[in-house]
């Protein structure tokens, strides 16, 4: 996985002119605010992506985060929240959640990969797809969807179990009870598949200039999209819908054109690419100002 990977990602910087997306978990995605890897700021810049290395803590102050782990596993972090990298394999992806909160959305997990959170001395693995939120004060483990275990025990969708008790004894709990983290880290997933559509559709076209033509991978990818100045997420085959509501395509599923306005005949239809360019501001990495 780790080498298939590699390959298809050093075409993809060939034919993009842009650097490659590291084959490893941890790559800083978009930056708001204040954020540091071991007390030094960064300011990332347009296709420049730092990320976090084993025993590094990345933590945001007034600011937020997005990190990419393994392909199709998102880490969104809030404000004064700070994750510890103990292992970057994709293999063995494994962080310690120090402080604050965070969202993690499975978008998809490929084979032979894994996803492992300790908080408040408990192991937490998330082994499907799936909305996860993990808070440290109070311990707490949240699952919006999907299915996480915690020490070894089950917890499903609409379930919350506290950390660091002897043992994991889930409730149910208000999933439609949300602050503005949580709708900050929708508005996010929305960007995303916003690229996704595109980068999906003209990947699948040779003639698209400035984009990868047919590339085909029995596994998801990130994939690099020059028009948003960012990465998003092609599954291997079909769709993926996020519990955020968004809908990732495949190279193979993406529509061709998509309704202006909700209108979907196809006099009132456009091009894929008119829709993203309208907030082409909003997903540049940056400095920007803290979205509610």
């Amino acid at each position: 996985m780790r080498t298939v990977l590699m390959a298809v990602l050093s075409v993809s910087a060939l034919s993009y002119g842009q650097s490659v997306i590291s084959a490893h978990s941890g790559v800083v995605q978009y930056v708001e605010g204040d954020v540091t890897i071991d007390h030094q700021e960064i300011h990332p810049k347009f296709a420049e992506f730092p990320d976090v290395k084993p025993n590094q803590v990345i933590a945001t102050e007034e600011g937020r985060v997005e990190l990419l782990l393994t392909p199709g596993v998102f880490l969104r972090l809030a404000e004064d929240s700070s994750v510890r990298m103990i292992s970057n394999s994709l293999a063995d992806t494994r962080l310690e959640m120090v402080s604050g909160s965070a969202l993690i959305e499975v978008a998809e997990l490929l084979a032979n990969n894994s996803i492992t959170f300790e908080a408040k001395g408990t192991q937490i693995v998330l082994p499907r797809k799936g909305l996860y939120r993990i808070d440290s004060d109070p311990g707490r483990l949240r699952v919006y969807d999907g299915q996480a275990m915690v020490a070894g025990t089950p917890v499903r969708k609409g379930h919350e179990v506290a950390l660091g008790e002897s043992t994991a004894v889930a409730a149910a709990f208000d999933a439609k009870d949300t602050d503005s983290f949580y709708r900050w880290s929708a508005r996010r997933a929305d960007y995303v598949a916003e690229a996704n559509v595109e980068s999906a559709r003209v990947a699948n076209n040779p003639m698209s200039s400035g984009y990868v033509g047919g590339i085909a991978s029995p596994n998801g990818m990130w994939s690099w999209n020059p028009g948003f100045g960012m990465f998003t997420y092609l599954p291997g085959s079909g769709m993926y819908m996020s519990p955020f509501g968004s809908t990732y395509y495949s190279t193979m599923m993406v529509p061709m054109y998509i309704p202006v306005g909700g209108v979907t005949s196809a006099a009132n239809s456009a091009p894929v690419s008119a829709a993203p360019l309208a907030r082409g501001a909003g997903v540049s990495i940056g400095r920007a100002g803290r979205a509610r």
